[in-house]
């Protein structure tokens, strides 16, 4: 393997990064980079520290009680497994004791049908009620009803899953009634609409199972059961840390769209004080201000630009950058190109189809989002693409 040394390669961070978690990136990134026989002069380029947003929190309202955290946790632990899979419960309540239903079906007659084949029958010929049409309506949600009742009632696993429930019926009623506001839900989000409200969504799954005269009160609840055994943790009250963690990354870029010129001005003095040939190395946001740096009427001597996780493509094709206008095309001295952006990475935009000249990587860490946005630095595949791309243009 060729090494790859000499010039300086100024490393610059992204949005919301601050000095001591930049000084742990930059040390893997650099060590990474060695390895992979890429041994420039690197240097740091921290401007979060002197130029980013400050944030205390004092605008954060307090949080709330740790009854109301609980109950959130709750609620949102059931619908998050109904909304990726309406049909999630019900397929639980098939791998029910069989013992039970057994036991409640012997007690039938047999001149007559099992009670759960009873209420399945009368409620597969179910009509929405005057009181659930106001509920629909009131979500926009009547237009979808048809496409949400034929996908959950008629699904196999709706009727697995009323004969594994015979000892409890109502039960199942409840989980069919939360299926249906799920796919709801589903249907909704999928034409851009707002789903229901968790309050309207408690009154839908409420009004369907008094409908079909199920309603019971202290029943043991299977499913909720089952995801509190299997350790589900969702977003909670987090609300603090949340806006904390995230107050300097979405402040950091707004602060970048009022004053981005300071930030340029930064990197500017970087690669002024930098022993040429200079490669930028940047990441999300400083690949934007790196960009814009590279797009303006002055812009410093580097001789290759690698950007990672960058929104730059992006702003330029809304027409959201300061220097550069859509669809006025990049200037003679910018120099060569290399973005590197990860699908599963939703920061990360393309850019040759706008670009001609740019060099697109697509690369995967194999993390999902956001885990994904901050992966490219620490990948032996990244840091040799760089390597090659820095050999072939200096």
């Amino acid at each position: 393997m060729q090494r790859l040394s000499g010039g300086t390669a100024i490393f610059v961070h992204g949005t919301g990064v601050r000095l001591a978690g930049f000084e742990r990136t930059y040390a893997l990134a650099v060590q990474q980079a060695q390895k992979c026989s890429y041994t420039p002069n690197f240097v740091p380029c921290a401007w979060g520290d002197p130029l980013g947003v400050e944030f205390e929190g004092l605008s954060l309202p307090d949080p709330p009680s740790k009854e109301d955290l609980r109950r959130d946790e709750e609620e949102l632990a059931q619908w998050d497994w109904l909304f990726d899979d309406p049909l999630f419960e019900l397929s639980t309540l098939t791998i029910r004791d069989a013992a039970l239903a057994q036991e409640a079906e012997a007690t039938t007659r047999p001149d007559r049908m099992p009670e759960w084949e009873v209420v399945l029958d009368r409620v597969r010929v179910y009509r929405p009620s005057d009181e659930l049409t106001t509920l629909l309506e009131r979500g926009t949600l009547l237009s979808f009803w048809p496409s949400a009742w034929t996908k959950i009632v008629t699904a196999p696993v709706t009727r697995d899953a009323f004969e594994a429930s015979a000892h409890e019926i109502p039960v199942v009623c409840r989980a069919l009634a939360r299926a249906l506001v799920a796919a709801l839900h589903g249907l909704s989000t999928d034409e851009g609409l707002a789903g229901p409200s968790a309050s309207l969504r408690n009154q839908l799954v409420a009004r369907l199972v008094a409908d079909w005269k199920q309603t019971v009160l202290g029943l043991s609840d299977f499913f909720f059961d089952l995801v509190k055994r299997a350790g589900t943790r969702l977003v909670r009250d987090k609300r603090r840390q949340l806006n904390v963690a995230s107050a300097f990354p979405i402040g950091d870029v707004l602060l970048y769209q009022a004053h981005g010129e300071t930030i340029r001005d930064f990197i500017r003095r970087k690669i002024q004080a930098a022993t040429p040939p200079v490669t930028l190395i940047s990441h999300s946001l400083g690949g934007i201000a790196c960009f814009e740096l590279l797009a303006s009427p002055d812009p410093p001597v580097v001789s290759c630009l690698v950007t990672a996780g960058s929104q730059a493509p992006l702003l330029y094709e809304i027409g959201a950058l300061q220097s550069l206008k859509r669809p006025r095309p990049l200037p003679q001295s910018f120099p060569p190109w290399l973005n590197i952006y990860d699908r599963n990475d939703f920061l990360s935009f393309a850019a040759q189809r706008l670009f001609p000249n740019a060099t697109d990587l697509p690369f995967s860490s194999g993390q999902p989002f956001p885990d994904s946005h901050g992966a490219y630095f620490t990948s032996e595949a990244v840091w040799t693409a760089i390597r090659d791309f820095v050999q072939r243009h200096v």
